[in-house]
């Protein structure tokens, strides 16, 4: 770019200000849950993307000098594994509890029953789409996507622009998040689970008591039966556990973003 680059009034370093916002900000919201729906049309979640953006890039600093075409692509890279990390983490919580469904399903019986979802064109199963679409309402109802937008407007007071360095940390907390995902999934599908393996074993006994008896043509509708009513008490327990998890996520991430360390601006070109 030429000394006198002016772009709608915006100097050099401001518009390469603003376009790092933006494929940070773009990034995170192609990520985080809610936001990253596929319900929502991909022109509303660009036009989402840049509106926030532009709202963030107000209170972040312009660049004190201009960056080389090499150093703006390795900004930009930057930015990019930065949306990228905070987003996988904002997921994990979805993630846990889709396969914590997914599990179920296969408990009670469900797991060949995959039904198309007609806004993602994906096969998705019946309780796994049901606790992740009661995850969500729970996600809204709890306010917890307002955490996440404060989180990407401080992500740039923790790690201002343009470069960061990644402290290996960030490999441990990552892999110490996942595991408490997981253990997500047994806080979710533990009791029905636990109901269906001791009616498996009370139809193992009655095979043993009774041969002639068909085990598997009593033993599905009962699996089925026993599924839905441990699925229905069980629900608030999703109304219990998940409010307490998503107010986790902010810790979750604040303990990423800290483990990332800004770089200073390296050489600025003559």
């Amino acid at each position: 770019m030429s000394a006198d680059f002016n772009l709608f009034g915006l100097t050099e370093a401001r518009f390469e200000t603003l376009l790092l916002v933006v494929v940070r900000v773009t990034i995170m919201l192609g990520l985080i849950p809610v936001f990253s729906a596929r319900q929502i049309p991909m022109l509303v979640r660009i036009g989402l993307g840049f509106l926030i953006a532009f709202v963030v890039s107000q209170t972040v600093s312009t660049l004190a000098t201009p960056l080389s075409l090499g150093g703006l692509v390795v900004a930009i890279a930057a930015q990019m594994f930065i949306g990228l990390v905070f987003g996988f983490v904002s997921f994990l919580v979805f993630t846990g509890i889709q396969f914590a469904g997914e599990i179920l399903d296969i408990q009670v019986g469900f797991g060949a029953v995959n039904v198309l979802n007609p806004t993602t064109q994906q096969q998705v199963t019946i309780i796994g789409e049901f606790e992740l679409a009661m995850a969500t309402l729970i996600y809204l109802a709890a306010d917890a996507h307002h955490y996440l937008l404060e989180g990407i407007a401080g992500s740039f007071a923790m790690l201002p622009l343009p470069f960061a360095s990644i402290d290996p940390i960030v490999g441990h907390d990552v892999v110490e998040f996942f595991t408490q995902a997981l253990f997500l999934v047994f806080k979710i599908a533990g009791p029905v689970a636990i109901a269906l393996i001791i009616v498996n074993i009370s139809l193992g006994l009655m095979a043993r008591v009774a041969p002639q008896m068909n085990v598997f043509v009593v033993g599905l509708p009962i699996q089925v039966i026993v599924g839905l009513i441990m699925l229905m008490v069980s629900l608030p327990l999703l109304g219990t556990v998940l409010p307490q998890v998503y107010a986790e996520t902010p810790r979750q991430l604040d303990a990423v973003m800290r483990a990332m360390i800004a770089s200073p601006v390296p050489s600025v070109r003559p």
